[in-house]
């Protein structure tokens, strides 16, 4: 059990509604529309912090919070309009999740918002409604371990089932566990340990070096990017997976790179580091707000060059390395981005893994003989990671799978059958990833 607190600011439940419903409405998705919210409604730290637990949790479980209202209301929730639902949801979800807010603070906040929003009918059927939950919680008849597992860890159905046809049922129920966990901050340095340790005990936050990258390390809290560090570009927020997609590039001083959906620039700018002042770095996007973005990312490096360019169509140029961090279907963030599995459908996954090969048969052309393709995808599905791969290597038998670098990294616990870069949020405390490193014979 948590330490109880006082009840909550105003407004924190409020803004999370409206939060919601945005993202409900896909009029945004989590993260932008949080900040967004913030900025417009002025909030403090302290209910910016609840405004992200409230928004972002009730996402993660709302199937559950479904299940459990679902049973507290005659008709039904479906009956219910859908402003009223997230009201219901928001509520529910600090009845069962939030042990450290009184019960009386979440409901009365549910209800003076209910009636605010919509009118005092739906303020007492909120009401109602969440003093009914209360008291299935308190007599023991909410019993979420008789819930399926897909329901308990609130997944689509057809999620759950891919995760059971990739990872067994045992460790399916480990990883959609996992999702519903927010991310650690995770951070990449320039800095020497000695030193980051040092700016971080000034700060005041603590910091705990990652598991398998040298200069990864996760901290306790966003006041690090008011550090003079910070400011100097000493260090950049990028998930541990994403660091050692780079590692896997191998990049040598003297390279000459593509980095062909780079926005929003976290990869170009580790690469930009590692060849240090040499080679050349060929950035691009197709989105003009997202070129735009990847120019204010890269603008303290000479050696790149930013453009946008759809990574389809075939360039007259040659290079020692490509990466291909594909468009795909997300869903190895889903820790971040809780939204996205109540957005992605499965026929999604053939539709985007049919782009993604025209993207790869395209880009291929421009890898050197001897040269290096990296093909990496943020998500778990099969279709989009190990059956891309393979029917590439199918297609185009003058690539090969190289082994990953020697090193700094130690691969062994992150590599598949195959030999592919593929790490999970339950057993590596990362994102989702799937990388392979692909070599064109000379």
């Amino acid at each position: 059990m948590t330490t109880p607190i006082s009840e909550p600011p105003k407004g924190a439940r409020a803004v999370a509604h409206d939060v919601l419903m945005a993202v409900d409405a896909r009029e945004a998705y989590l993260q932008p529309a949080l900040e967004a919210a913030a900025q417009r409604s002025a909030l403090t730290p302290r209910d910016r912090g609840l405004t992200l637990e409230l928004s972002s949790g009730t996402l993660r479980h709302v199937r559950k919070l479904d299940t459990l209202l679902d049973g507290c209301i005659a008709r039904g929730l479906a009956s219910t309009q859908n402003e009223l639902r997230w009201i219901l949801r928001v509520g529910a979800y600090q009845l069962i999740s939030m042990d450290r807010i009184p019960a009386r603070a979440a409901i009365h906040e549910a209800v003076e918002l209910a009636r605010t929003r919509l009118n005092d009918g739906a303020a007492r059927f909120v009401n109602g409604v969440l003093r009914g939950v209360q008291r299935q919680i308190a007599a023991r008849e909410w019993k979420p371990e008789a819930l399926t597992p897909a329901v308990l860890h609130s997944q689509p159905d057809w999620l759950y089932e891919q995760l059971v046809a990739t990872l067994g049922e045992e460790e399916a129920l480990l990883a959609a566990a996992a999702v519903n966990l927010p991310a650690e901050l995770t951070v990449r340095t320039t800095m020497a340990d000695a030193d980051f340790v040092n700016m971080l005990d000034q700060s005041g936050i603590s910091g705990q070096k990652a598991r398998f990258v040298p200069k990864a390390w996760h901290v306790s809290h966003d006041t690090l990017f008011r550090t003079e560090a910070f400011t100097r570009g000493d260090f950049f927020v990028q998930d541990e997976a994403a660091q050692l997609v780079v590692h896997l590039l191998d990049t040598q001083r003297g390279d000459n790179l593509w980095d062909v959906c780079a926005a929003p620039g976290g990869k170009s700018r580790h690469i930009l580091e590692t060849l240090a002042g040499t080679g050349k770095l060929l950035a691009t996007d197709d989105h003009a707000g997202k070129v735009a973005r990847l120019k204010d990312t890269l603008s303290r490096h000479e050696n790149v060059e930013v453009e946008r360019h759809d990574g389809r169509t075939p360039r007259n140029a040659t290079f020692d390395r490509v990466l291909l961090d594909a468009p795909c279907s997300a869903l190895g963030t889903l820790r971040r981005h809780p939204e996205i599995k109540w957005r992605r459908r499965p026929e999604d996954i053939p539709l985007m893994a049919a782009q993604q090969q025209t993207l790869l048969l395209s880009v291929c052309e421009a890898v050197r003989p001897g040269g290096v393709l990296i093909y990496a995808v943020c998500t778990t599905t099969e279709a989009e990671g190990p059956e891309q791969v393979r029917a590439f290597l199918d297609l185009r038998p003058d690539f090969e799978r190289r082994p990953p670098p020697e090193g700094s990294i130690d691969w062994k616990e992150l590599l598949d059958a195959n030999g592919d870069m593929r790490v999970w949020p339950h057993r590596h405390g990362m994102d989702g990833f799937f990388a392979a490193a692909l070599r064109r014979r000379d």
